[in-house]
């Protein structure tokens, strides 16, 4: 559910020339519903609706056309009163500055025109003719609204709250004060994700804006902030990949070597303890004779 809030000083609504409804001081609402909103969406705007805070610390409703009062009818007597009692005594008044946002439209008691508008969740993503399938369909909508108006009348003031008509061509004239404009969202954090299949345009197009993210994230100069320095990180890793291939070559040699004499040193020592070995019995017959020769 979706609602873009404007503060006014008076809001009305016609439909076929003919003024069906009209509000002083307060909020004209416009009110859109999805497909898949329920009750707990209906129950998010009109808490947040009655308690957003967007009226000035010294605003209060207007009681008739034309005239706004910064106080209501009783403090403003008493306050004129004291006032001149400290002008006789020679004493400067001294006002509090108005503090912004600070307070609802229940605060002030002021009204509420709420419009109907299925618009709200158009679409316009390939084209150039508005999408509306996600905005709910006109019988489910037009009694959910309805039933919208009645949960905000019951939590606040059911004559303070205005309408328009539902489905007609409506001329809404906002006088807005500020300008003071807010969205609002039931569903704000709360979406499910794009697929390809739920939305391939939006999923088209969020592909597209990734890879182009990730493009700039590739380039030398997104990635160091200066343009060439890519080049020279990239030249001083594979410098320092060859280093260490070379170290690990030359520990590979080394190693291999040890073995090797490792090796050479074993079979000699072999040949030493066989030739130690040999009886001395056996070392006199394999001598020559040189007696008889």
């Amino acid at each position: 559910m979706r609602a873009v809030l404007q503060r006014v000083i008076q809001a009305s609504v016609e439909v076929n020339g003919h003024q069906i409804s009209k509000i002083h001081q307060g909020l004209c609402v416009l009110i859109g519903l999805s497909v898949d909103d329920t009750t707990a969406d209906l129950d998010y705007m009109v808490k947040k609706l009655l308690s957003v805070r967007v009226f000035d610390s010294n605003q209060h409703a207007i009681r008739s056309p034309g005239m706004t009062m910064a106080r209501p009818p009783r403090e403003q007597g008493q306050q004129e009163g004291k006032e001149g009692e400290m002008q006789e005594n020679g004493q400067e008044q001294e006002q509090e500055p108005a503090r912004m946002w600070a307070k609802s439209v229940v605060d002030i008691e002021g009204e509420i025109l709420c419009v109907s508008q299925f618009t709200l969740y158009g679409q316009v993503l390939k084209g150039s003719k508005p999408d509306f399938h996600l905005s709910m369909k006109s019988d489910t909508s037009k009694q959910m609204y309805h039933d919208f108006l009645r949960r905000l009348k019951k939590a606040y003031k059911s004559d303070r709250i205005k309408d328009g008509e539902f489905g007609a061509m409506m001329l809404v004239n906002i006088a807005n004060d500020g300008p003071v404009t807010l969205e609002l969202d039931s569903r704000k954090f709360e979406y499910s994700p794009i697929t390809h299949q739920s939305n391939p345009a939006v999923f088209k197009a969020l592909k597209a804006a990734h890879a182009d993210d990730a493009n700039k994230s590739s380039s030398p100069k997104a990635q160091n902030g200066k343009p060439g320095e890519g080049g020279k990180k990239d030249k001083q890793e594979k410098r320092q990949e060859k280093k260490q291939g070379s170290d690990a070559a030359l520990e590979e040699g080394k190693v291999v070597a040890a073995l090797e004499n490792k090796l050479n040193l074993g079979t000699t020592e072999s040949v030493s303890t066989e030739t130690a070995s040999t009886p001395p019995l056996a070392a006199a017959a394999a001598a020559p004779d040189t007696k008889s020769a």
